[in-house]
């Protein structure tokens, strides 16, 4: 009986609470900390002693060591009901048969004294007052119960009085037996207020029931959440093998093609060895030939030595001339091939490929993810941030959360929106100057180089840069190279100044070219429209002239531009009122545009983004000036810009910027037009006004920026 009970006990209670997670055994004299783990009461004070603190070794939450030691943490009545009824049940067989303390068999169980008594006993047990009212079992229910119903005879006893807990101190939390009132918990002195029992257990069922539903729900979420961690386990198991294949795929593919690219060369070694094979085999039989007839002209020289002298003299005359002709004839001995196949390694290549990163491999998609965009701007110029995706990088535009954070505090959205390739744009744009930032984010994560800080400079002139020169000097033309400015004064000199104002040089060309206006070449020479020699001089920044292009053709050359796409220049000409365009290769004219009012010159020309053609009038005194724009086979499109509708008197100077917008230099003014002539603005302001803007260049367009020659100073404007 003792076995099935206790195999029905251990069913419907857990072992392991019955066990110290310290020393792994039955718990002994067990105590209970406030996180409900429990520890054998030497155990714990050996853990204590080892950490210097009180720290639960199963959950590690810390406590404070009550006063008096471990041993005043209070008992866990359940827990030790629970240990008393296991040890009942847990004992051998024999063990179990229990007798009156007279020594006859037991017949009944006092709940009360937790004694058996025979029916003898049981009648004096009655008779006696402080028993009479006990609590009397037959034997044969007792031994019917099941350990839990058992351990419901035997409740617990105050460990002071050995009383049964009838009250409970609700200051101390504690159930109290009737004797504690009058010792310890004093009801009179107003510290202690007391409840039944039977009420403190109903209002911990109530409670106990709220904090079971609160439970139940927490259990809920975290066997969700348990699930969604399984979940996340498979799908990076599932993803560690999916990336695992494609670097694979990707290696194999690296392999294949730099296994073709060898295979290409050992095909060009054949070809080569098949080549110079046929030229040394050919070379070895002319050889071989030559040596077969030597060999034969002397075996016949040798037989006429041997003969007598009448036969010999009857042939040698031939024989030594066939000898002397094939010895006089002697070929090339030297081989006609240097036996050579060479492979020389691209070690360059060979270390790209060692330092190549062929991939990343990122625990988030976001990672895939990078933000690229500029460091400065002027303010109301539209800023424009990309944001770079990596393949496999499978996170859509509308998944992306652009904020702008203005100079002034203000925050909005925008939209990102897909380039043209496989990248994604944002756009935006600050109206006051001082710092811009941009966040992008995926589900409130910030990708990389988020955020994005953004100075925005203010519109206006920002810095003037005083030129040294001479009192007649008259300074036409500037160009930007590498950092600094390069100014011509209608000489053969070009003067260096940083963009901060700083002199740090000239070049000086030869004496008879006279520089007008210049351009800037890719490849770091400068064009210049020389009216010395009445041409395009093009010179490298040591002063050396490289070629000219025009003599003869050009009257009066003034503004120029290359087109180094097309390998063409550009020159205006003043006297002769059109547009020459050259070929700088051969230097020949491939074609002439005539201004369609014949009676004013054109003083500047430079090329639209999209390849048309603007040529810039200068006013007369009987006819307006204007901006006229030809396509790229020479055809009249329209008049951009017409001189009287913005009082501009006297044009000197365009140049298109990266945003197609059209900057205009005249007397006075420089003026921002849209690439359709549509006036958007003034650069200059009343203040600042520049009376004779001779020379105009673009310095950059991040922050859009201008240089402008005003007499004898460089003016630089944001715009």
């Amino acid at each position: 009986m003792a076995t099935s009970e206790l195999n029905q006990f251990l069913e419907d209670i857990d072992e392991k609470v019955l066990e110290c997670a310290i020393c792994l055994k039955r718990l002994q004299n067990p105590k209970s900390l406030n996180c409900l783990h429990s520890f054998c009461l030497a155990c714990l004070e050996d853990w204590v002693k080892k950490k210097g603190k009180l720290t639960c070794p199963t959950c590690t939450k810390s406590f404070p060591i009550p006063e008096g030691g471990l041993q005043k943490i209070p008992p866990n009545t359940f827990l030790n009901n629970l240990l008393e009824t296991h040890q009942r049940y847990d004992k051998p067989a024999g063990d179990h048969i229990t007798k009156c303390v007279c020594g006859k068999a037991e017949e009944y169980y006092c709940q009360d004294c937790r004694h058996y008594l025979c029916s003898s006993c049981r009648d004096y047990h009655k008779m006696l007052p402080i028993s009479a009212n006990h609590k009397l079992h037959a034997v044969e229910d007792v031994r019917s119960m099941t350990p839990q119903d058992f351990a419901l005879l035997n409740p617990p006893l105050c460990s002071l009085h050995s009383k049964p807990f009838e009250l409970y101190c609700q200051d101390c939390k504690t159930p109290i037996c009737i004797h504690c009132t009058f010792i310890n918990h004093k009801m009179w002195e107003g510290k202690h207020k007391t409840i039944s029992i039977s009420d403190a257990f109903q209002t911990f069922k109530e409670t106990s029931s709220t904090l079971e539903k609160s439970a139940q729900c927490c259990k809920d979420k975290l066997e969700e959440g348990l699930e969604a961690v399984i979940q996340t386990s498979t799908k990076l198991d599932e993803s560690r093998k999916t990336s695992l294949q494609d670097i694979d795929r990707l290696v194999q593919e690296m392999i294949k093609t730099i296994m073709n690219k060898g295979d290409e060369m050992k095909k060009n070694v054949d070809i080569i060895y098949k080549q110079k094979k046929q030229v040394n085999d050919v070379q070895m039989d002319e050889l071989k030939t030559i040596i077969s007839e030597v060999n034969t002209k002397l075996s016949f020289l040798k037989q006429l030595l041997k003969s007598d002298e009448a036969t010999a003299m009857q042939s040698s005359e031939t024989v030594i001339k066939a000898l002397e002709d094939r010895v006089n004839e002697m070929p090339k001995t030297e081989p006609n091939d240097n036996g050579q196949i060479l492979f020389f390694a691209n070690k360059h290549h060979i270390a790209s490929l060692q330092q190549c990163e062929i991939g990343n491999v990122t625990q988030s998609t976001i990672d895939g993810l990078t933000l690229k965009g500029v460091e400065s701007v002027t303010q109301g110029q539209e800023i424009l941030a990309k944001i770079i995706k990596a393949d496999r990088c499978n996170v859509l535009a509308n998944q992306l959360k652009a904020t702008w954070t203005h100079p002034t505090g203000e925050i909005n959205i925008s939209q990102v929106d897909e380039d043209d390739y496989v990248d994604y744009v944002v756009t935006g744009k600050c109206n006051s100057p001082g710092v811009c930032r941009l966040d992008v984010s995926v589900d409130g994560k910030p990708i990389k180089q988020s955020p994005m800080i953004i100075k925005v400079e203010p519109e206006g002139l920002f810095n003037t840069i005083k030129l040294f020169k001479n009192k007649n000097d008259d300074c036409r033309s500037l160009v930007k190279c590498e950092e600094c400015l390069l100014v011509s004064c209608r000489t053969n000199e070009l003067f260096k100044y940083m963009q901060s104002g700083e002199y740090i040089g000239k070049v000086t060309l030869p004496q008879d070219v006279k520089i007008f206006k210049m351009c800037k070449m890719k490849n770091g020479n400068i064009a210049v429209s020389d009216e010395g020699n009445g041409c395009i001089t093009i010179v490298k920044m040591n002063g050396e002239v490289i070629k000219s292009i025009g003599q003869k053709i050009l009257k009066d050359p003034a503004g120029i531009h290359v087109d180094e796409a097309s390998n063409t220049v550009y020159a205006a000409d003043c006297k002769y009122k059109c547009v020459y365009i050259f070929d700088i290769d051969s230097g020949q004219l491939i074609r002439k545009l005539a201004s369609p009012n014949n009676k004013i010159g054109v003083i500047d020309v430079t090329l639209t983004n999209q390849g048309n053609i603007l040529a810039l009038e200068r006013k007369s005194n009987s006819c307006d000036n204007g901006l006229l724009q030809f396509d790229n086979e020479g055809r009249l499109m329209k008049v951009l810009v017409k001189g009287n509708e913005h009082e501009a008197w006297s044009f000197e100077e365009v140049v298109v910027d990266e945003d197609h917008n059209i900057i205009l230099a005249s007397y006075g003014k420089i003026q921002l037009f849209s690439s359709d002539g549509n006036f958007i603005k003034r650069i200059d302001k009343p203040a600042d006004r520049i009376k004779y803007p001779n020379g105009l260049c673009l310095i950059s367009q991040h922050p859009r920026r201008i240089a402008v020659i005003n007499n004898d100073a460089i003016n630089l404007y944001n715009y």
